[in-house]
């Protein structure tokens, strides 16, 4: 009975978890160290099974602990926000959830998501409506047409001022991981409900305005063409359909205007001060931002590939080479690389990105091994969704992006739990 009562309360916590993820970061977070304490008492009374594979990510937190013995700034905010690396692998290692625990979880997710983005459509429909006139204005600048609150993100209904509970990469990361859900999953009896929410989360995932989340869904929807239609006539029809709207969904997104107005290519000529604490502040130069982020980021990898530079400092260095580029310099601005793969390289150098690339190498070899086809297709989504992110943000450096990497990731292999050898009893007494 007392084991029997353990268990509701893990489950418990776990569904707190993936409900609270899309919603708020607080209660996921105090959910998240309630479920580690629990878990921590379990394995006083059992022998937990080490899944090796769960001890990857783990390693990769360690080696970000390291790295701040070399860093310029030993910031423990960086250890801080990197926990879940640690705290996901202990808490599915020491509890052992099922598949259908698991899958209970993925739909309280879903459940989440869905009310989180209906919180955030009242939010900007109550702050359009003038109760006093009776008028409905989602512009926050009169001065602006419609589509130009849409570039200039001044739209209650659109971008950044919509999506106000999570960054709007990661939101939309979220939302978009809650469609693959429900298209292996039937979180609702209803299906034609469970249809309209799809549909809606797709109408979320357009207000977002983000860039990314429109490339991981139309790579996802191609993937699907060539899985489910057997009719290669057919297949090829809807994949020439498929690309077609996903280009011009992407071409006409406002945000994309505004970024093809911008020059990528970074004419190095135009630097005249390469001491950054002597440029003059007249205007910031219009390159695209995250271009020359990179391009900053690969100069200060190149000089520092083995260990990197430690997670501590790396964005104030960064923004030191940023700012000459960029000719302008600000002391009240850090950035990170916005690459998830760059920022490894940069933070912990080729030795990190070896254990970064291990996890992946890991999941699928992982993936081969499930028989659940629901979990595998949701796997494979899942995973699609983070390596077009990792190209345009460093998922790692928010709570939103590396807690619902290490949730899902973790709570993924745990399932595919070879034991390498078990832990002793008197090991955590």
């Amino acid at each position: 009975m007392i084991v029997l009562n353990q268990q509701i309360l893990y489950t418990t916590f776990l569904y707190l978890i993936a409900f609270f993820l899309p919603i708020s970061q607080k209660a996921s977070t105090i959910c998240i160290g309630v479920l580690l304490l629990a878990s921590i008492f379990n394995a006083v009374n059992i022998k937990p099974d080490l899944n090796l594979n769960l001890t990857f990510p783990a390693l990769l937190y360690l080696i970000y602990c390291i790295s701040l013995l070399y860093s310029t700034e030993s910031q423990f905010i960086h250890v801080e926000q990197k926990a879940s690396l640690f705290l996901f692998p202990a808490i599915f290692t020491l509890v052992k959830f099922t598949k259908f625990e698991f899958k209970s979880a993925l739909k309280f997710f879903v459940l989440g998501c869905l009310t989180s983005l209906i919180i955030c459509e009242l939010f900007a429909l109550y702050n359009s409506f003038d109760t006093t006139s009776l008028t409905f204005n989602s512009k926050t600048d009169d001065s602006v047409s419609f589509y130009n609150s849409l570039v200039e993100d001044k739209n209650l209904f659109f971008s950044y001022n919509f999506s106000f509970l999570h960054q709007t990469v990661y939101y939309a990361m979220y939302l978009v991981f809650a469609i693959v859900i429900m298209i292996h999953l039937k979180v609702f009896k209803n299906k034609q409900f469970q249809n309209l929410v799809i549909f809606f989360m797709i109408l979320g995932v357009f207000q977002i305005l983000n860039k990314a989340s429109f490339l991981a869904l139309s790579s996802i929807s191609l993937w699907y063409c060539f899985l489910f239609i057997k009719n290669k006539k057919k297949a090829l029809i809807t994949l020439i359909v498929l690309l077609i709207t996903a280009i011009t969904l992407f071409v006409i997104n406002p945000r994309f205007q505004n970024f093809n107005k911008k020059t990528v290519v970074i004419d190095e000529t135009s630097v005249v001060e390469k001491d950054f604490k002597k440029i003059k502040n007249t205007s910031p130069r219009n390159h695209n931002f995250r271009v020359m982020l990179w391009q900053s980021s690969i100069e200060i990898i190149l000089q520092n590939p083995i260990i990197g530079i430690g997670a501590g400092g790396s964005d104030k260095r960064l923004y030191e080479v940023f700012a000459v580029k960029r000719q302008w310099y600000d002391k009240a601005e850090r950035h990170n690389v916005h690459n998830q793969y760059l920022q490894i390289l940069l933070d912990i150098g080729l030795v990190g990105f070896f254990f970064f690339v291990l996890c992946f190498f890991t999941f699928f070899k992982s993936l081969s091994g499930l028989k659940d086809t629901q979990l595998k297709f949701i796997s494979t989504g899942f995973i699609i969704i983070l390596l077009i992110n990792f190209i345009f943000e460093s998922v790692f450096e928010r709570y939103s992006g590396i807690s619902f990497f290490c949730f899902f990731f973790c709570g993924i292999l745990s399932f595919y739990r070879k034991t390498y050898f078990k832990i002793p009893l008197n090991f955590f007494r």
